[in-house]
């Protein structure tokens, strides 16, 4: 492939026009014809009212209430432009990975009779007092089913409770090696992901279903933390232009509706946000999903990382961005993609915290996504059900 087919490619491509033997095609040649762009900075954030965004929908009722996301003070930014040379040997670009992926989204089934997501959320804290990192966890599953005849379900399972590392095992054992922690509610937050509002237990809890009814039964999941209806989920726009457009637009009317927020400036982590939803968790087609994938890649401020293991141990490509979530206080996102599917495998937060002992300890909470996306499967439901 010359020069000038790769430039036919990607421009059908950007379009969302590329047809399958150039989709199957254009990750390699990208890889061998681009180098990575000059990186394009976003101005550094001034200081503002900051904006809680709940991103822990897996995490259990008495930690999802205090775990959060801030929404760091960023700004738009213009398409990154990529110069082509003959460099065989050099790492995708974040630009390359996302629209590949965007390339063999396009090809994921568009109907089915449940609209399934399954995945594992895990999350660091430290102990109440603040001696050593503990690790929780919840699975989940969402079962949504458009047709009246057919229910929809929910089906979590608490993971436990356990040390972070060998070296937090080992401050746990010297402290008696508890199984259960409960945490003052005047505990101090500095730097933390969460505290919870009720105990931790070590064990492993029992998997329940709980049948989805009355409007949870009508709604199609979340965009941007406001619920979606199936009507509403069907009209999104799947033309990266106006699927940008109305994902701004729905920006705005949420950020105008709390008074005190710069919509300028946080209007480029949210939309950042959007797309990872669409991407994710929205049953939208797979046009504007990949659309989703394209608007990421005309973004600036996202990082490839090159390859990575995700926390179920599969093999991805990672991305990376940054969150201002105090000033001066910056917390790294990564996400890993599998541009040859599609499919986001994970999404990762790290956070650096600092333990009673002095030592600075790495928090991070994850989800991976073991399903999104069509199916005509049924659940496995457990014999505890709701």
């Amino acid at each position: 492939m010359n020069l000038t087919d790769l430039a036919r490619v990607r421009d059908k491509d950007l379009a969302g026009e590329a047809s399958a033997p150039e989709a199957r095609t254009l990750m390699h040649a990208i890889m061998s014809e681009e180098r990575e762009p000059v990186a394009t900075a976003r101005p550094r954030p001034k200081a503002r009212r900051r904006l809680v965004v709940s991103f822990a929908a897996g995490l259990s009722l008495a930690t999802a209430a205090a775990v959060a996301v801030i929404v760091p003070a960023m700004r738009s930014g213009s398409t990154i432009s990529v110069t082509p040379s003959v460099s065989a040997t050099a790492e995708p670009t974040a630009r390359q990975i996302l629209l590949a992926a965007a390339v063999a989204m396009e090809k994921a089934p568009a109907s089915g009779d449940y609209w399934h997501t399954a995945g594992v959320t895990r999350w660091m804290l430290t102990d109440p007092t603040r001696s050593y990192v503990l690790e929780e966890g919840r699975s989940g599953e969402l079962w949504l089913a458009k047709r009246t005849d057919l229910r929809s379900w929910r089906i979590r399972q608490d993971l436990g409770v356990k040390p972070a590392t060998p070296q937090d095992e080992a401050a746990w054992r010297a402290a008696g090696a508890p199984t259960s922690w409960r945490y003052p509610k005047n505990m101090k937050t500095e730097n933390l992901f969460a505290v919870p509002f009720g105990p931790l237990e070590a064990a492993a809890g029992e998997r329940t279903a709980e049948r989805l009814y009355g409007k949870w039964k009508g709604t199609a999941g979340d965009l941007a933390g406001e619920s979606m209806t199936w009507e509403e989920v069907r009209a999104i726009p799947s033309e990266p232009d106006k699927l940008r457009s109305y994902l701004e637009e729905h920006i705005t009317r949420r950020l105008t509706a709390d008074a005190g927020y710069d919509v300028a400036e946080a209007t480029w982590y949210l939309l950042v946000q959007a797309c990872e939803d669409i991407i994710s968790r929205l049953p939208a087609s797979p046009e504007v999903r990949a659309s989703a994938y394209r608007i990421l890649a005309s973004l600036p401020g996202i990082q490839a990382e090159g390859e990575m293991t995700d926390p179920l141990g599969r093999r991805g490509q990672a991305l990376s961005y940054q969150e201002e979530i105090e000033p001066g206080l910056f917390t790294q996102v990564r996400i890993v993609v599998e541009p040859s599917t599609g499919l986001l495998l994970a999404q990762v937060r790290t956070n650096t915290t600092k333990l009673a002992n002095g030592r600075q300890a790495e928090l991070r909470v994850s989800t991976s996504y073991q399903a999104i996306g069509w199916t005509d499967e049924r659940p496995q439901l457990p014999a505890h059900r709701g």
